[in-house]
């Protein structure tokens, strides 16, 4: 099951919740308006403070600049906590009710199962146990992960480029080219993990399913003196778990080290193609500053991603 085939099975949970959906991307619009103060008052501050300093003027001419940018930032930073608040309220709020929803459901779905279905080994009761928790675990993670972190972020992506091809088409070319790059690495990381996170969830199956076992046969056990012999399959399965998790950490590493190359890549590129300009006479020397943190915009949904992209 692809992402958007995923999005069109959720999407009867949260449609019920338009209201909560409508009001979490109006504050993500505005959220994503706020993320570029930060690099819009950094360049007029830089701008402003070396044409002060080549003017031979000091600390006396300069205290408006000061007090505007102290006045910019603080407000921004009220601003975004008030949004942010908002964002991860309402999210919160959709996330636990789709859940509720998710929860029914399957309950009500398991109650019209013949009973030939719980008797096959693949829907024993500790498998089925940890399937259903880390299936509605799942989904919900998959709301908060939607509305309350990669949303605002690819909104505040999306306005960071184009103020950045606003600003200069090369300076915001090579930004867009950089993109696909780290989205490519970050597709491979999850399609190199899919196989193995299979193997650590039917492993996780296995244990629980395992210790329900041990559980309910404890009185076997002793009376045949079977302790010995079970903890030795556990003690196989608890290997097999931690060899693959082992595994996950080793491709994660390689891939993260891989992405965060690719992303200082970038940054020199628009560190030097901007100092070119500026040398020439077409830019400011501010806008260095504005377009590293325009870019640290673009790069950070991408850089977030590979952490959640199940």
């Amino acid at each position: 099951m692809n992402l958007w085939q995923l999005f069109s099975k959720v999407r009867p949970f949260v449609k019920p919740y338009r209201l909560l959906v409508i009001i979490t991307l109006i504050l993500t619009l505005i959220g994503a308006l706020t993320a570029q103060v930060n690099a819009l008052t950094l360049q007029y501050a830089v701008d402003q403070i070396n044409r002060l300093v080549e003017a031979g003027d000091g600390l006396a001419q300069g205290w408006h600049i000061l007090v505007t940018i102290s006045v910019i930032l603080l407000s921004k930073e009220i601003i975004s906590t008030l949004i942010q608040f908002g964002q991860k309220l309402f999210g919160e709020r959709l996330r636990i009710m789709v859940s509720q929803d998710v929860a029914q459901a399957i309950i009500e779905k398991f109650l019209t199962y013949r009973l030939s279905f719980f008797t096959q080994d693949d829907n024993q009761a500790g498998k089925l146990q940890t399937r259903i928790d880390r299936g509605i675990g799942s989904i919900t993670r998959l709301i908060q992960i939607f509305f309350i972190d990669i949303l605002p972020l690819f909104s505040s992506a999306i306005l960071a480029l184009g103020l950045m091809f606003y600003a200069n088409f090369w300076i915001g070319l090579v930004a867009l080219s950089i993109v696909p790059i780290y989205f490519w690495l970050t597709f491979k990381q999850a399609q190199k993990l899919g196989g193995v996170r299979r193997s650590l969830r039917d492993g996780r199956e296995r244990k629980s399913q395992g210790i329900l076992s041990i559980i309910n046969s404890i009185t076997v056990i002793k009376s045949f003196n079977r302790e010995q012999v079970e903890a030795e399959k556990q003690l196989i399965l608890q290997k097999q778990l931690t060899d693959n998790q082992m595994h996950t950490r080793q491709i994660s590493f390689i891939f993260d080290g891989v992405k965060t190359f690719t992303e200082q890549i970038g940054i020199v590129f628009i560190i030097i193609l901007t100092a070119y300009f500026v040398l020439i006479g077409d830019m400011s020397i501010g806008m260095i500053m504005f377009h590293i943190l325009l870019f640290n915009n673009v790069s950070a949904p991408i850089r977030h991603m590979y952490r959640d992209w199940e």
